[in-house]
């Protein structure tokens, strides 16, 4: 993937590598906004939002170091932040099994993923797929299996500010992990990056939303505890 930049420049960079570096700064900043009321108000969803902010801020910005100088290490960090934030947003979706089952499931994927991190880092075969590898995961499994839970939560929830929140969550999900990826690896600069950007503005701007709607229709005393 990008084995060769356009030519164009920005702040002194190849222009894929200054888009990536600069989503992720942006992502960082929006994990950070969506932190705050997480303290307050954790449940699955909540969390796994914040998770891939988070994620995608550390992936972003060394996939975009890595592409620049070749160096392994940052193709390393970039998988492990998607893989291993790939487990904490598939709470959300477990969060619709029995406790029993969610332990095991969550702990089960977190030994799965650290075997794949064994194979992409140990080995050279590995190692020459890991930047496709992690791209095509993160569509599948963050952007697919996690976003379409968070579309389905959204559409089957009664309450309206609670419907805001989780299909808001899932499109913006959906439009990085899915659109911008596939975009990206199809050479699609400008429309992965709009796409990119889209995802958190979508999300933090549902959150506001729905959390505004949330005050509104709940007494103070009342608590979203729901996991979905």
């Amino acid at each position: 993937m990008m084995q060769e930049f356009s030519g164009v420049m920005l702040l002194g960079l190849p222009i894929e590598v200054s888009i990536l570096i600069i989503s992720g700064v942006f992502y960082a900043i929006c994990a950070l906004i969506v932190f705050r009321p997480y303290r307050t108000e954790r449940n699955e969803l909540i969390g796994a939002l914040l998770a891939f902010l988070t994620y995608q801020a550390v992936a972003m910005v060394a996939m975009g170091i890595e592409i620049y100088t070749h160096n392994i290490l940052y193709g390393i960090i970039s998988a492990i932040a998607i893989l291993v934030g790939s487990v904490y947003m598939l709470k959300f979706p477990l969060s619709f099994f029995k406790e029993n089952v969610r332990k095991t499931a969550f702990k089960l994927a977190l030994l799965i993923v650290l075997v794949v991190l064994g194979w992409l880092v140990l080995t050279p075969s590995g190692t020459r797929a890991m930047m496709s590898f992690t791209i095509w995961y993160d569509v599948f499994v963050n952007g697919v299996v996690v976003g379409f839970f968070m579309l389905i939560a959204g559409f089957k929830a009664s309450e309206r500010w609670l419907r805001v929140k989780a299909l808001g969550g899932g499109i913006g999900v959906a439009s990085c992990c899915i659109v911008s990826n596939v975009a990206m690896v199809s050479g699609a600069i400008a429309v992965s990056s709009v796409f990119q950007f889209l995802a958190p503005i979508i999300i933090i701007s549902t959150l506001m939303a729905g959390r505004k709607m949330q005050k509104q229709s709940l007494s103070p005393a009342s608590a979203d505890t729901i996991s979905a």
